[in-house]
């Protein structure tokens, strides 16, 4: 595909394991998302969340429906185009040992001192790059203090390197102090700015601003709307929103 708008549909979609074919993970899964919005998927454990998005980057394959991407079925698309097409954040940080320019960098060409000055800034990673040792050169091993903060804001910066344009978010806040999820939100803002993007929401607090919400249940999408109408409709979201913050405060 020549270029990328990152208009997506989802048609009917049914998929169950290949191992259990018998246990229907989503049943009739449809939904029309378009260039640039920010797409929140929320729902209870096993509500089909994660799974929803394995399939958008084709990690399994459907049982029938289709997902297309700017009108393309992405089965007609080989993974490999499929996955360059997003960038990804997940719950679960990785980085590997090597210095920090390796870790942002990654597999890409041509990134230039600049560019990881500017994402760093960006991200609010500019001060904790400028006290290491050797800076972008300085290798990550178990010598140097890391915080999960700073490793899921390293992983923000890879991502916005990496300019895909469509990301999936896997929110990845659950585990740091106030503080420095202000500062993962604020990065994750910019990055998703002008992307279709899929965020797999945990605190429902953080999708407030999200174009459109899709809240699932069961396999199912239940409710589709904005975090307002959602909330003037007083169901399960609701629900689910007001349960969060009566445990917040």
């Amino acid at each position: 595909m020549p270029e990328v708008n990152g208009n997506v549909s989802f048609e009917n979609v049914r998929f169950s394991y290949p191992d259990t074919p018998d246990k229907v993970i989503i049943k009739n899964f449809s939904a029309e998302v378009k260039a640039g919005q920010k797409v929140a998927i929320v729902g209870p454990t096993g509500a089909g969340k994660t799974t929803m998005v394995n399939l958008l980057m084709r990690f399994f394959e459907i049982n029938s429906g289709s997902i297309s991407i700017d009108g393309t079925p992405i089965s007609q698309l080989s993974r490999e185009t499929v996955h360059n097409m997003f960038s990804m954040v997940l719950q679960d940080t990785w980085l590997f040992e090597g210095t920090v320019r390796e870790n942002l960098v990654y597999n890409m060409e041509g990134i230039s001192d600049e560019s990881l000055e500017r994402v760093c800034k960006a991200c609010g990673l500019d001060k904790f790059v400028h006290t290491l040792p050797e800076g972008f050169d300085t290798v990550l091993s178990e010598s140097v203090a890391i915080s999960a903060g700073q490793k899921q804001l390293l992983t923000i910066a890879r991502a916005m390197l990496q300019n895909a344009p469509m990301l999936i978010l896997d929110e990845a806040t659950s585990s740091v102090d106030t503080r420095t999820e202000l500062l993962i939100q604020r990065a994750m803002d910019k990055l998703t700015k002008g992307r279709t993007s899929f965020v797999i929401a945990h605190r429902l607090s953080t999708i407030k601003n999200a174009d459109l919400i899709l809240v699932m249940r069961d396999g199912d999408v239940i409710e589709s709307g904005n975090h307002e109408t959602l909330m003037a409709k007083g169901g399960f979201y609701a629900e689910l929103y007001n349960s969060q913050f009566d445990q917040a405060s």
